[in-house]
């Protein structure tokens, strides 16, 4: 009797199992893990958990948040930001000439991870952190990272960094990374050392005002602009702000999205000085002179 008794519970305890996994699942999701130092990394979740999350492969940013464990992530690959978890936790599970980074999302949420080419860009070499082809993606070794983007090696904040002549050890987003400097030793002639966000500066070829060493004049502001498939190229600017909130353009500009540009004409061959083209951004828009990348 004893005995019927115990195998009776048993079933019962089999029986309510799947429910209370549900139960568990739905009232306690999975968790970003934390690696040392804080870091929160989206795991690898299997396709039953991405169907209860509503918000997985769905629009996000402002207003938008993603479920936990997901993170919004700015994919340049298919020019979207979306919610998603990673898709893989090693280099292993990734296919042959990839590898497995981390990334971070918007608004302080988990890191994704990402099976990412391994490319051409050097250290130092500015990079797409989820590059459309090898073109834009860093060597072996090295990974995408700074706000800016550049290929780089991992370094310590403790004195011996490890980084080699002409980089500095920076503390970035996910890790401490060796950002490129030209301050000290100087560049290339018909090149200028120019400066960039979180202390990194880099030799570049300069189109446009080098408004770094010239200031622009009262109510503009210095834009730089750079296409990391077009290493060692800057485009400077002087920004004039237009538009709804803004006084008009000064006279001899056009107003083009917010930015107020110097007119030209398609059919003249030379419209515009050297690395700036005359483009239309959109038929309604004016003809203006605009950075030719």
């Amino acid at each position: 009797m004893k005995q019927r008794a115990i195998l009776a519970a048993l079933g019962a305890l089999l029986l309510a199992l799947p429910f209370m996994v549900l139960v568990h699942s739905t009232l306690f999701p999975v968790l970003p893990a934390t690696e040392a130092g804080g870091r929160r990394i989206s795991p690898k979740l299997d396709s039953e958990a991405r169907a209860r999350l509503g918000t997985y492969r769905r629009d996000c940013g402002s207003g938008q948040p993603c479920e936990p464990p997901l993170g919004c992530v700015t994919d340049l690959r298919i020019l979207a930001q979306y919610c998603t978890d990673s898709e893989c936790t090693t280099d292993t599970q990734c296919p042959p000439g990839q590898v497995c980074r981390e990334f971070d999302t918007a608004g302080q949420g988990p890191w994704v991870r990402f099976c990412v080419a391994v490319g051409k860009r050097q250290e130092g070499e500015r990079c797409f952190k989820l590059p459309p082809s090898q073109e834009t993606a860093c060597a072996a070794g090295l990974s995408c990272g700074g706000r800016e983007g550049w290929c780089a090696q991992r370094c310590l904040e403790d004195g011996a960094s490890g980084c080699s002549e002409g980089f500095f050890c920076a503390d970035t987003a996910l890790r401490p990374l060796c950002l490129p400097t030209c301050e000290a030793r100087g560049c290339p002639a018909g090149q200028s050392c120019v400066r960039h966000q979180e202390g990194a500066s880099a030799c570049a070829e300069i189109y446009g005002p080098n408004c770094q060493q010239s200031p622009c004049p009262a109510g503009r502001e210095c834009n730089l602009g750079q296409d990391p498939a077009r290493p060692g190229k800057v485009w400077m600017e002087c920004i004039e702000r237009c538009g709804e909130g803004y006084p008009p353009c000064t006279a001899g500009l056009a107003c083009d999205g917010w930015v107020c540009r110097a007119p030209c004409n398609p059919s003249v061959s030379t419209p515009c000085m050297e690395g700036y083209v005359c483009r239309q951004h959109k038929p309604d828009r004016p003809w203006v002179c605009r950075p030719d990348w």
